[in-house]
């Protein structure tokens, strides 16, 4: 971590409520981003603060900041410009994520880092705008797993084999994609859904009280660790909810 890096974060800049809250990130994940970033790379995040002065810092070509505040984006020019943090990169699109994601045709993303709104569903609907415009290879940030909804997208992506959990911890979670596309997918192939949520799986037969299904059988738990996953054992779950994993 460069000194300047280490001198921003003992000063913490005050961005948010009015200029009277500092809620920056957790200062390993301020060392993963600065590690990480590179000048060619292109990012996105939902929210800003002291994340946005750390990705500007590290040089990238382009990064898209979306928050519905004006005033915050002002403070962070004013601090970049204090610390000598560069600020040509910078799209501030100033909506709620919300409204503004549905509505863009987003670049190419080299990481993205999901730290806006955090209320039920908006964390989800962030994720589910952007993944598909991450490279594979790139990174999916999710701060503030403390809090139920993103705990849960992070949750899902452990499970989720189109990802590589590279980091986690009690503050936020980093994954790697490593498959596209990430949208389309039947949910008996998401793993989090099928696993975690066993009474989503429900049989219903008419004037019948909905069961579970029964656990996997040796069978089919081999056949679910020998047969091909993308080009066996997706489409089968997709067509037909085998084989399953335990």
């Amino acid at each position: 971590m460069t000194s300047d890096l280490v001198a921003l974060l003992q000063d913490r800049p005050k961005i948010h409520g009015g200029r009277t809250v500092d809620m920056g990130i957790h200062p390993d994940l301020v060392t993963f981003l600065d590690g990480t970033l590179r000048p060619e790379h292109v990012t996105l995040e939902t929210g800003c603060g002291l994340s946005t002065l750390v990705i500007l810092g590290a040089g990238v070509s382009r990064h898209i900041a979306i928050c519905p505040v004006t005033d915050e984006f002002d403070a962070i020019r004013e601090q970049a410009a204090a610390k000598g943090i560069g600020t040509g990169a910078l799209e501030a699109a100033i909506q709620k994520s919300e409204a503004y994601l549905p509505t863009v045709t987003l670049p190419a993303l080299d990481l993205i880092l999901i730290d806006g709104d955090h209320a039920f569903p908006i964390p989800f609907l962030d994720w589910h705008f952007t993944a598909d415009r991450l490279k594979v290879g790139g990174f999916m940030v999710v701060d503030d797993t403390n809090i139920a909804p993103c705990l849960f997208l992070a949750n899902f992506m452990s499970a989720d084999p189109n990802w590589r959990d590279v980091m986690r911890c009690d503050r936020f979670s980093v994954h790697q994609k490593i498959a596209h596309p990430i949208s389309g997918n039947h949910w008996p192939t998401q793993l989090y859904l099928w696993n975690s949520y066993p009474a989503a799986a429900i049989t219903i037969k008419k004037g019948k009280t909905p069961v579970p299904p029964r656990d996997p059988g040796r069978f089919e738990r081999a056949m679910a660790r020998v047969l091909p996953w993308r080009l066996v054992q997706k489409p089968l779950l997709s067509w037909f909810g085998w084989p399953r994993q335990s």
